[in-house]
């Protein structure tokens, strides 16, 4: 078992060391949410945690590498799941948003918050979440949001955090309509 263990914190710090190439196919947010769930419902369902979903209905799809972005969501859901200890609510919503473009023009995105009713992230802390190796687990080893973050920056998008202490925590994630190389 603790060697199991160390074999995916090994995984985790390479992912993190060296990321791998992006293998771009188009795809609806709600598919990579889907591929993820059936991981992390029986969690939900023992902690009492509402799983609430919330989808334009015309949601454009994206172009990602969904390995990858799998893999980004698991830890904001992880994250949510362990910050609900005695039940919540952990939200989904994803929206089109147009935004403005560093060259001055407007540019499409899904815009997706992931959020929580749980404990919330003091404001201290609150800036080191994205870096690597900053933790507050016990058993954390501090690479889940430093590898989300640079997974959604891979992807030519962005990623915030609010949080009010007690009240929950939300990751508000942008990512491009349409990605090109």
């Amino acid at each position: 078992k603790e060697i199991d263990r160390l074999n995916e914190l090994l995984k985790t710090f390479f992912s993190f060391a060296k990321p791998q190439t992006l293998l771009l196919v188009p795809c609806h947010i709600k598919e990579i949410i889907n591929a993820i769930i059936p991981f992390l419902i029986k969690e939900i369902a023992d902690k009492g945690i509402q799983f609430v979903e919330s989808y334009h209905p015309q949601l454009p799809r994206i172009r990602v590498d969904k390995i990858q972005m799998h893999q980004a969501f698991l830890n904001l859901f992880l994250n949510a799941i362990q910050a609900m200890p005695y039940g919540g609510e952990l939200k989904i919503e994803a929206n089109p948003v147009i935004l403005p473009s560093p060259e001055g023009s407007t540019q499409n995105f899904i815009k997706v918050v992931v959020s929580d009713s749980g404990k919330g992230i003091p404001p201290q802390i609150l800036p080191k979440i994205f870096d690597p190796f900053f933790t507050t687990k016990p058993k954390g080893i501090g690479l889940g949001l430093s590898i989300t973050y640079q997974i959604i920056k891979k992807h030519e998008g962005t990623i915030k955090v609010h949080s009010q202490w007690e009240k929950g925590t939300s990751f508000i994630i942008n990512l491009p309509e349409t990605f090109e190389n």
